[in-house]
């Protein structure tokens, strides 16, 4: 059993670790590599704006851009919970640690992004990371809990 409490804890830090690398990798692109990677998902994704009636590629843009800030965060706190608790269980010292990684990580995103060649970093882009890992930590809360409810 320690084995696979062991295992676990890895997995999870692991996986943690490198969402971490891949949130702040992110922040550190320049505006220009950014925004091409946006216009390649809109290009994606402009069938589905065009059924909805919507034109303005700025307009996509952008909410495919704040759409990903939010998604990035859901998925964050979704495995800042999964590792917490391969550490610590369902204590205080999970759920302090969880809200520290749901403030932290965002904040430091943003003041990466002040340093990356045409970005700026933005507390409108904080709160929505914010709110992304708060969906997220309600739906692993949801998914955990459901899950001892049937054990």
């Amino acid at each position: 059993m320690a084995t696979a409490r062991r295992r676990s804890r890895i997995v999870w830090t692991v996986l943690l670790v490198l969402w971490i690398c891949v949130v702040w990798g992110h922040s550190l692109m320049s505006a220009e590599i950014s925004a091409e990677e946006s216009s390649r998902f809109v290009f994606l994704v402009r069938p589905f704006f065009a059924m909805c009636g919507i034109t303005d590629e700025g307009f996509m843009t952008h909410v495919i851009r704040k759409t990903a800030h939010f998604s990035e965060y859901a998925v964050l706190a979704s495995i800042a919970i999964g590792c917490v608790r391969a550490w610590w269980g369902a204590t205080r010292t999970a759920l302090y640690t969880v809200l520290a990684i749901w403030v932290c990580v965002p904040v430091v995103d943003e003041t990466i992004q002040g340093f990356s060649p045409g970005r700026a970093p933005r507390v409108t882009d904080v709160l929505i990371d914010m709110a992304g890992g708060l969906l997220g930590m309600l739906i692993a809360h949801a998914v955990l809990r459901r899950k001892r409810l049937r054990n």
